[in-house]
């Protein structure tokens, strides 16, 4: 069982990790996309605006095809479409033609986290399930992150008039990746000769038998049927969905537009502004393990009120930000807020896994990414986008601020669902696992 942890593990890591190398690529190419094609802040808050709404569609409906799949192949397949995609975007001036690509990569980027929350929930128990979907969650930090790298070494060896490698490298390294996905994968344990979970971490179920009838009652069961019965019907999850749509207008809101925030706004190099917004995603990778591993060791599975502790503290980050001009206090900044954002992140991804059973990881999963795709981030692209274009910073900033608040006050309402979960779980059918 170890050795097959380990190796599925790593391999919903390195795959989820390929997806951001070809996604976030698009904000670190922006400022050459204004400055070559002449594309507004607008134009940019546009084409992103395609990715986040086609995202959002495509999680929720492979979210829930998800759950009849094999996330080793179902992960590996939207990752290569991703890369190839991405190398067209290097080949097109058309702001028409990006616009159709985005909605092309959004419904295959909708393929890997649930995909992968199914690998969590069906390899790791619910005390050790922190810890673990703290260290998954930071594949998209190093993802997102080692972009401003790759995309330094491009231009390095091809030259800035080259500047299109942006595109065309990130997508070759994404192809090996996916390569590596299915050779390390695996479905369930069961699929390999092992026990289930259940089985092999018995006290953490508190000895409880499975009852093979009813996981095979639950395996018979319809995708439209998991989904009404499921998740739908759970007023819990519903709330889990518009948290989450308010930390991605927080997150999308501070990450796509670090480059040309800190650029235009701030007076940085394009160079320091890429260092920023690696820096945004590797603060966050010691940040979100820490509170993976604290809300296990002393919390015992109780995230939503570290989460709403987080996204105040954020609030107050985000403010000094707004308000520096001074280069290492923004990049201080930049560096907690990564922290405080992707801190709040992983707890939802957590918490959906919680609150979720087995058999609809990937329908839940879809489900509240829609929220945070078609509600969070569209907002956070396009929304701020335009805001930003007509009225300058501060009103786009005001959104991002009004959507902490909002945050934590769903946070707090998950609270009540921990207890909830915590004393009637044997009696409710669809919270526990």
């Amino acid at each position: 069982m170890r050795q097959y942890r380990i190796r599925v593990f790593l391999s919903i890591y390195i795959g989820y990790a390929g997806y951001y190398i070809v996604r976030s690529n698009f904000s670190v190419a922006s400022p050459y996309l204004k400055k070559n094609y002449g594309f507004t802040t607008a134009d940019i808050g546009l084409i992103t605006l395609c990715l986040a709404v086609s995202c959002g569609i495509s999680k929720f409906v492979m979210g829930m095809l998800s759950d009849k799949s094999n996330p080793r192949f179902y992960i590996a397949t939207g990752l290569l479409a991703s890369a190839f995609l991405n190398l067209i975007f290097g080949a097109t001036a058309s702001k028409g033609v990006m616009m159709l690509l985005m909605v092309l990569l959004g419904i295959f980027q909708g393929m890997g986290a649930p995909a992968a929350h199914k690998s969590l929930s069906n390899w790791w128990a619910e005390k050790e399930r922190g810890s673990f979907v703290s260290m998954w969650n930071t594949s998209h930090n190093l993802g997102s992150g080692t972009v401003a790298p790759i995309v330094g070494f491009a231009l390095a060896a091809f030259g800035p008039h080259m500047w299109k490698s942006i595109f065309f490298v990130p997508s070759a390294i994404s192809i090996i990746m996916a390569v590596l996905v299915v050779v390390l994968g695996a479905d369930t344990p069961e699929s390999v000769g092992l026990p289930p979970i259940q089985e092999f971490k018995a006290e953490e179920y508190k000895g409880e038998k499975i009852d093979k009838t009813k996981l095979q009652a639950h395996s018979d069961l319809s995708i439209a049927q998991i989904f009404i019965r499921y998740v739908a019907s759970n007023p819990y999850i519903w709330v889990l969905a518009l948290s989450n749509a308010f930390v991605y207008i927080v997150r999308y809101g501070v990450l796509n537009w670090i480059p040309i925030y800190l650029n235009e706004a701030k007076g940085f190099s394009l160079a320091q502004a890429r260092s920023s917004f690696a820096l945004f995603e590797y603060a966050a990778i010691p940040g979100t393990i820490l509170i993976g591993w604290m809300s296990d060791r002393f919390f015992h599975g109780k995230r939503a009120g570290i989460a709403a502790a987080l996204m105040a503290l954020l609030g107050v980050i985000f403010l000094g930000y707004w308000a520096s001009s001074s280069l290492w206090a923004i990049d201080v900044e930049i560096a907690l807020m990564g922290i405080f954002v992707y801190g709040p992140q992983m707890l939802i991804a957590a918490l959906t896994i919680d609150l979720a059973p087995r058999f609809a990881i990937g329908s839940t999963t879809g489900f509240v990414g829609l929220f945070g795709y078609i509600f969070g981030e569209a907002t956070a692209s396009y929304g701020i986008g335009a805001l930003v274009g007509k009225n300058g910073w501060n009103m786009g900033f005001g959104i991002i601020a009004v959507s902490a608040v909002f945050g934590i006050i769903c946070f707090l309402i998950l609270t009540r669902a921990e207890r909830y979960k915590k004393v009637e779980e044997p009696e409710v059918e669809g919270i526990g696992r």
